[in-house]
């Protein structure tokens, strides 16, 4: 009784207010009529669950026509954006009369036509109201019209992509699914650049966006498909990117589809109407956009070197950071269930014998469908030695198999230059007291030389006296291991590549540098470790970057 006294109470506040509206009691709803231009309209004001601590609803009976912005597909309009406006139950009132004359202002700006910019804005959540199905695009960055292959693998459930294997893939990987067979069918991407996306609702309307350049592809895709196609459209909304998916289903009246009668065809089919889809758009730029400011380059083509734990946040980070979404993964190590406590891939890799490239390859692209991964199970050692050449194709190699013997191979490729790309190179002390890299963009000059090696050649960058003298090993087991925690590896992998973003990544001139991380500080000098004197006085989480190739700390 006290909520009906309650929107009784805003009915006469409304009505003194100068507002022509009636209570409807048996509805429990207010009436409200307003009349554009000799033009009557009737709003439904109804009262949410919730009322006054959400705003009231309003309906419009009938739009008489109007394109109407901001409205449901169920006639309900959207007055405020709840993200950024929130009621005031204090003053219920002077909200639902604010309410009614946004709603007029909303018909008055769709009577002139003076809003049609957000009903074209708005175009993608019209179009997704009405869909019939989905389709998830996992396209590449190629914005021009092109083919692409397409799966209905449920029914008006679309998968779309550049390559076949690349819709396997995201089946296996998104599902758990391994299909036997795929039977591929094309799609077609046309970019039809800045257009105005209203009352696409027949197959001429589609037509007409399509750019003059591109109905040459149009016609040859309608003609080798039998006048049926899976259509998306790449637009410019006047606020950003969109994307449309439509099917089109030509009647051919009995004749063949040929580039001589395609356009007789679309002309006497002008009047069909077409399938509407959502678009799941897994493009990296649309996901980085949407899920984050928008600010990445993807401008690498990236090879790790060593898919064990640090590798693994390795992986992930450079993507998340926006330097590649294009990496090939090389390891010829099983994911062991030791491994689970500090790497990015967990126990359902378990279940059957799982390489670490194929396991951390599946779980990037689980959370990445649309980037590209590779994977190269081999040994390190062959690949430098045998397939050299190969490193020159990539931008940015990062050599995380934490083997001094490999690293130093690396380091004489570069000097020789035999490899001539960017170099990274990743290393952690025990309990993870230190971390330390090595980026390599410039000649290996005496000076690098000389902060990377002591007299006797050997890393004399350490923090550690002797780390090899805390590793430790289980029983029976013959390999020792370096311990240390996976928040620690993360924390370090990720201080580390937060500043070589700022500092290095977006810089044009070629450098050499050293990255110092301090981890454990304070345990280890609890723990009596032999520390070196430069570094015993550091505290946890102190970095410092230092150029070698002629020495200065940034």
């Amino acid at each position: 009784m006290r909520i009906v006294i309650l929107h009784k109470k805003v009915y006469e506040f409304l009505l003194k207010s100068g507002i022509d509206c009636d209570y409807d009691e048996d509805n429990d709803e207010i009436k409200i009529y307003i009349t554009i231009e000799n033009i009557n309209f009737k709003l439904l004001m109804k009262f949410p669950r919730y009322y006054p601590y959400e705003f009231p609803e309003v309906y419009i009976d009938d739009t008489k026509g109007l394109i109407i912005p901001h409205m449901y597909t169920n006639n309900r309009l959207c007055l405020y954006d709840t993200n950024e406006v929130l009621p005031n139950p204090q003053y219920f009132l002077e909200d639902a009369l604010d309410i009614v004359l946004r709603a007029k202002r909303l018909l008055i700006e769709s009577k002139k036509r003076e809003n049609i910019i957000d009903y074209q804005i708005e175009n993608v959540s019209f179009w997704e109201a009405k869909a019939y199905g989905r389709v998830d695009y996992l396209g590449d960055r190629n914005l021009t019209t092109h083919l692409l292959w397409r799966y209905e693998w449920l029914e008006e459930y679309n998968i779309v992509a550049n390559d076949r294997e690349k819709i396997a893939e995201f089946i296996s990987n998104s599902y758990g699914i391994k299909l036997e067979e795929i039977i591929y069918e094309r799609a077609l991407f046309i970019n039809i650049g800045k257009k105005v996306l209203i009352n696409l609702k027949k197959i001429a309307d589609i037509q007409e966006l399509i750019p003059k350049s591109d109905l040459s592809t149009f016609y040859e895709f309608l003609c080798k498909n039998s006048g049926k196609g899976l259509i998306i459209l790449y637009a410019d909304n006047g606020n950003g990117k969109c994307l449309l998916s439509l099917e089109i289903g030509l009647s051919s009246y009995g004749f063949k589809l040929s580039r001589r009668n395609i356009k007789g065809i679309l002309a006497a089919n002008k009047g069909k109407t077409f399938k509407k889809f959502i678009t799941r758009n897994y493009q990296m730029q649309r996901l980085f956009t949407r899920g984050g400011d928008g600010n990445v380059s993807f401008d690498k083509r990236c090879l790790l070197m060593g898919c064990g734990s640090i590798g693994s946040y390795v992986s992930k980070a450079i993507i998340d950071i926006g330097i590649t979404d294009d990496i090939t993964l090389l390891d010829n190590d099983l994911l062991e269930v030791e491994n689970l406590a500090r790497h990015l891939c967990g126990s359902d890799y378990l279940c059957l014998p799982t390489s670490k490239v194929e396991a951390l390859k599946s779980e990037l692209l689980k959370h990445y469908p649309a980037m590209k991964c590779r994977s190269i199970e081999e040994n390190a050692w062959e690949f430098i030695l045998n397939r050299c050449i190969e490193l020159n194709s990539f931008d940015l190699i990062l050599i995380c198999v934490g083997n001094t013997l490999i690293e130093k191979k690396v380091i004489q490729l570069l000097k020789e230059k035999q490899i001539k790309t960017e170099c990274m190179i990743l290393w952690v002390e025990p309990y993870l007291v230190a971390g330390h890299a090595l980026v390599f963009r410039g000649e290996i000059d005496p000076s690098t030389e000389k902060h990377i090696f002591d007299i006797n050649g050997r890393f004399n960058n350490n923090v550690l006296v002797e780390s090899k003298k805390y590793l430790k090993s289980e029983a029976g087991c013959q390999s020792a291991y370096a311990p240390y925690a996976g928040f620690e590896a993360q924390k370090f992998v990720l201080d580390f590549l937060d500043v070589y973003y700022r500092k290095i990544y977006t810089k044009k001139e070629k450098h050499n540098y050293e990255f110092t991380w301090i981890g454990k500080m304070k345990w280890a000098r609890q723990q009596k470790f032999e520390i070196k004197a430069q570094w015993r006085s550091k505290e946890d989480r102190f970095m410092e970057l230092k150029r070698i190739d002629n020495e200065c700390i940034i």
